[in-house]
This record gives C-alpha cells, sequence and structure tokens, in this order.
C-alpha cells in the first residue's frame, strides 16, 4: 500500500500545481472587470454632473463650453485607463476592451467637436440659443447610439462584470454599463 501513495502522490501534486496555473481565478476576473467599468464610471460621473446653470444664453454657452471640456478630459483619462487594463484573464474580455474603447472614442469625439463648436459661437446677436443647441448636436446624437458595450459577449465577461463593485455601481445609476444620456 505504500508504494501505491509513493507513485499517486506525485501525480496529486503535480495536478494540483497545473490546476492553479491553468487560468485566471474568479478574483482576478473580477477585478479586471472592475477596472473596466471603473475606467467608464469616471467619464459617467463627469457626463451626469452637466453644465452649470446660467441666467443668460452667453453664460450658458461658456458653462456648457467648461462641461464639454471636463467631459472630454474626463473620456481621454478613461480610455488611457482601459490601455492600462491589461490583457483579459477572461475569455471574451479583449472583445469588451475593444468595445468598450470604441464606444468612449466615439463620445470623445463627439464631445471634442461640440466643444470646439460652441467655442466657435459668436455670442453676440439674435438666434444664439438656436445656434447652441445646433453646436451640441454631435452629444445629443449619441443618445441614439448608446449600447451596452457587454451585450451578447461570452457570459464569463458578464459574469465577472455583474460581480464587480464598479459595473454594479453603474448599473444603479440607471442606464446599465452604457452610461447613455
Amino acid at each position: 500500500m505504500v508504494s501505491w501513495w509513493r507513485r499517486v502522490l506525485p501525480v496529486l501534486a503535480v495536478g494540483a500545481l497545473l490546476a492553479g496555473c491553468g487560468g485566471a481565478s474568479e478574483q482576478q476576473t473580477v477585478d479586471w472587470a472592475n477596472g473596466l467599468c471603473t475606467s467608464y464610471a469616471g467619464f459617467r460621473e463627469a457626463a451626469i454632473v452637466g453644465p452649470a446653470a446660467a441666467s443668460d444664453v452667453p453664460s450658458q454657452a461658456r458653462s456648457l463650453s467648461t462641461y464639454l471640456g471636463t467631459t472630454a478630459a474626463a473620456l481621454d483619462k478613461a480610455l488611457a485607463d482601459l490601455d492600462r487594463l491589461g490583457a483579459s484573464p477572461v475569455s471574451g474580455g479583449d472583445q469588451a476592451v475593444t468595445r468598450f474603447r470604441s464606444q468612449l472614442g466615439g463620445y470623445r469625439t463627439a464631445f471634442q467637436q461640440a466643444k470646439s463648436q460652441v467655442d466657435a459661437l459668436d455670442l453676440r446677436g439674435s438666434g444664439l440659443a438656436d445656434r447652441l443647441k445646433n453646436a451640441v448636436a454631435p452629444v445629443l446624437a449619441l443618445q441614439d447610439t448608446t449600447q451596452d458595450p457587454l451585450a451578447g459577449l461570452d457570459p464569463a465577461v458578464t459574469d465577472a462584470a455583474g460581480k464587480a463593485p464598479a459595473c454594479q455601481n453603474l448599473s444603479t445609476l440607471g442606464t446599465g454599463a452604457t452610461g447613455g444620456r
């Protein structure tokens, strides 16, 4: 009986060792998903604030410019955070990063374009309110194009996101991971 254990024990030890090397732990996948959603959350927080109230249209334009610039900067940070996230430890995670990057990049373009257009407005004269609305059209158009970047991905990604606190916080804000406005 002793000789049997001498032969089996090394096999079990190697099996246990290899099992630990085969893939990411659940905590690693949840931590990774948390980083993914954290990158999105910074943009979301900036976007939710909205422009400061102003009593006249020229002041509204200046406030809107500040808001658009702040939100564009938050999008720059979100994209940089995605770059630092690293390779996904979960199947389908890299595809999620690609989707997040694409969506956030589109948002950044829209916010930067709107800011440039608002900044270029002549704040004098009539029709400023209409010109201001036209200037922010790229941001307003986002409402019609926003999609959940996690939709249709490998269940391992959505399971990890469902357990990640930052992803749960996005969901409790009412629009899920998309941050739709």
